[in-house]
């Protein structure tokens, strides 16, 4: 099963190496936006594949912590200073689960 803010909350900020709980809402906030935009990406009609016991769930998981550290380090739409794009391989996890969805639907 995908990482869930509301119950996985401790797990979420040890990969994000957050030690307080002062943030403990801004992680939320980012981790459900990394979850929405993610779905959104691979697919989002079949929440099943959500919730299966698979290796593919690990890569929605890390695809999850990926984004939501960028979105909770970043908090803002706008940059300064001079502009960079650093992929890390998420585009690559995005593509590899959209294709593991897409078999998940003819399968279906």
């Amino acid at each position: 099963m995908i990482l869930d803010p509301k119950t996985d909350l401790d797990e979420i900020k040890n990969a994000l190496k957050i030690d307080t709980d002062e943030d403990d809402v801004e992680v939320s906030r980012a981790a459900q936006a990394a979850i929405a935009y993610i779905k959104g990406a691979i697919g989002n009609d079949k929440p099943s594949f959500y919730t299966q016991e698979s290796d593919t769930v690990d890569l929605i998981n890390l695809a999850i912590l990926q984004l939501a550290d960028h979105y909770y380090k970043a908090r803002s739409a706008t940059v300064s200073g001079n502009l960079r794009e650093y992929d890390l391989g998420f585009t690559s996890l995005i593509l590899q689960l959209k294709a593991s969805y897409l078999l998940f639907v003819e399968e279906e």
